[in-house]
This record gives C-alpha cells, structure tokens and sequence, in this order.
C-alpha cells in the first residue's frame, strides 16, 4: 500500500478510540468493584455488638 494515499478517517481514529474506550471500561470495572467491596468492608467496621471492651491492664514498672 502506497503511503501518500491517506486512509479511511474509520481507519486513522480506531487506536486511540480504542485505548480511550479500554480505559473507560476498565475505570468503570474498577469503580464498581470498589462500590461493591467498600460497603462490606464498612459494615464489618461498624458492628461493635460483636466487639468486647478491652480491660485495660496497669502493669507496675517498679
């Protein structure tokens, strides 16, 4: 193929299309992922029904 003939605009643009469009998929992926595990992680934080005070003990250093 000669290379003074310009190519098809369809052609020119599909690499950064694409690495464009890759990023976005993969930051929306990550995003829900973050949505999804965050809250769990958040809950697990909060419920301090299960958590027992923890005594405070006082050692002499005599």
């Amino acid at each position: 193929m000669r290379q003074d003939i310009p190519k098809p605009d369809s052609e020119t643009n599909k690499g950064p299309m694409m690495a464009i469009i890759i990023i976005v998929v993969l930051f929306l992926l990550g995003y829900f992922a973050y949505m999804m595990f965050i809250p769990q992680q958040v809950e697990q934080m909060n419920q301090t029904d299960k958590v027992q005070p923890v005594e405070p003990k006082v050692k002499d250093s005599i």
